[in-house]
């Protein structure tokens, strides 16, 4: 019988409290906390049988060699593989799909073939294969889906012909939740001659996963998704794939024999795993997954699909939800009505509850909605009920809701004040512009730039509800940074408040003495242009 009280006991981080309050975790989609097991089982072979495996014949690198093709047939089990050949340790999904895009390409794909992919999908099943198809010639074509957060499967269907050799594709979407139909993809793929690849990262550690009955040709995931150790994954790929795939990587362990006339490479799955593996991450990874068999993968599902519908019908004021697919696993993206996502995470911290915040790896998805970035909330089997209700709220959002612009300016002032040297704050300005969403291409025009920036910096503004809303774009890093953090500052404020605005957080943090006199300009030059807005629009 699933007791989520006595797994959470296996989770000591669960216990910690974050300023005072009791940590509400729901921050799994981005990655999982370790049970005590995993821990101690890293910890035992760091103490007691740290060598190096598959190289030695003393006791301590058998004794690891041993552990590491243990956890090898733990993952073969875990997804029903036919063979332990077929399972390669890699650093995670992301290595994974690399790795295929790598040696698939350059055994399958030629000039003019074509690879699938959809809307949905993370950066790391979208940019190795425009790499691959910018080194082949290769055409990229995408399945759009529905604002529901579902492909548009007749779409997907009509870009299937005999061109077509791969279609990659999540099995559950990272930002929307949905459990996409990855079946009835793979089976019309194969139909056509095609190959599929799974991105597994979000199904792993929420529903069964056989690739044998799915069928695929490669499935990845991360260990740290499902309880596991950061920085090491798995790829299955068919036996007879891979062993028409060159190797990746050179080196150590992936050789059988070398000589500088020819080097004749290893058997599966070796071929593809070169240089010193992680094998203490490797055996954390096993441990992970026999935890998660010792609940029940069912069992697991059948809860977090409860805990999921529970969150889904409170009454939250303001929240604007991102995908409702009939078929969604446990991921819940969204906003609040007037306030920013980076606000939002960062206040919900304060109360104790962890998030993920911005574009999540998968800017098209907000392109789709049109969103600068969404608020995630990802459950795991560790959460309860009772953290829902915390998470949820109303007070709180409403605290989040009636924040002022003095407030926001002391939050980036505090926000900034945990950086002493300027090279992190400067990094920190970066990482704020690259939280931006991407600006409307028709809204790049003379009128929207700025005069007296160095380089070229738009700002366009839009009354909605008596509320000034911004977007904004630079061709200059920094410069898009600092935009950003007037974004954050006034959009979603009233055209009175704007123009009364005083803006000491700019001195506080220190901006306006680490800018160059020409950047410094751009700044007041930009506070300018969003007060002349205001002002415009002030009475309207």
């Amino acid at each position: 019988m699933f007791d989520v009280n006595r797994i959470r006991k296996d989770f000591p981080i669960l216990e910690e409290k974050i300023y005072g309050k009791p940590l509400v975790y729901l921050d799994n989609g981005a990655t999982t906390q370790r049970p005590l097991r995993v821990v101690e089982k890293m910890t035992e072979y760091y103490l007691r049988y740290n060598s190096n495996v598959h190289r030695g014949v003393h006791y301590l690198s058998n004794k690891c060699t041993d552990a590491n093709e243990q956890a090898r047939e733990t993952v073969r089990e875990f997804i029903n593989a036919e063979s332990t050949d077929e399972v390669i340790f890699t650093r995670g999904t992301t290595e994974s799909i690399n790795l295929v895009a790598y040696t698939f390409g350059e055994a399958f794909i030629r000039e003019g073939d074509e690879i699938i992919v959809t809307e949905m999908e993370h950066h790391a099943n979208i940019v190795p294969w425009q790499m691959l198809c910018e080194r082949k010639k290769a055409v990229l074509k995408v399945v759009p889906f529905r604002d529901k957060g579902e492909l548009d499967m007749e779409v997907f269907r009509g870009l299937l012909n005999e061109q077509v050799r791969l279609v990659c594709v999540a099995y559950v979407s990272n930002v929307l939740g949905t459990v996409n139909p990855v079946k009835e993809m793979i089976d019309a793929a194969h139909a056509l001659g095609a190959y599929a690849l799974v991105d597994g990262a979000q199904a792993i550690q929420h529903i069964p996963v056989d690739v044998r009955a799915l069928d695929c040709d490669f499935f990845a995931f991360s260990g740290h998704k499902v309880y596991g150790p950061t920085g090491v994954g798995a790829l299955y790929g068919k036996r007879s794939l891979l062993e028409q795939k060159p190797p990746w990587q050179g080196g150590g362990e992936m050789i059988k024999e070398v000589r500088f006339e020819k080097t004749t490479y290893n058997e599966l799955p070796f071929k593809f795993e070169a240089g010193t593996p992680d094998f203490i991450g490797v055996v954390g990874l096993g441990e992970a997954l026999e935890y998660v068999k010792s609940i029940g993968l069912q069992e697991i599902a059948e809860y977090e699909h409860g805990l999921m519908d529970y969150a889904m019908k409170q009454e939250v004021p303001g929240i604007i939800l991102y995908g409702d697919a009939a078929n969604k696993s446990s991921v819940i993206s969204f906003g609040i009505e007037g306030i920013h996502p980076f606000d939002l995470g960062t206040l919900l911290d304060k109360m104790g509850i962890a998030i993920r915040t911005g574009q999540l790896c998968a800017e098209p998805v907000m392109q789709h909605y049109g969103v600068q970035g969404m608020a995630r909330a990802s459950i795991a089997m560790y959460n309860t009920r009772e953290e829902i209700d915390v998470f949820c709220d109303r007070k709180d959002f409403q605290i989040i809701r009636a924040m002022t612009i003095e407030e926001i300016q002391n939050q980036i002032v505090d926000e900034f004040s945990m950086y002493d040297d300027w090279m992190d704050k400067y990094a920190y300005l970066i990482e704020i512009g690259n939280g931006l969403n991407a600006m409307d291409e028709t809204h790049k025009t003379e009128d929207n730039l700025i005069k007296g920036c160095q380089s070229r910096v738009w700002f366009h503004a839009e009354l909605r509800d008596g509320k000034l809303y911004f977007e904004a774009d630079s061709d200059a890093i920094i410069t898009k940074g600092i935009a950003g953090l007037l974004i954050r500052v006034f959009s979603g404020q009233t055209p009175h408040d704007i123009v009364n605005a005083n803006l000491d957080f700019i001195d506080k943090i220190g901006l306006t003495q680490h800018l160059s006199p020409t950047r410094s300009n751009g700044l007041l030059s930009m506070v300018k242009q969003i007060k002349y807005y205001a002002l415009a629009y002030e009475g309207k």
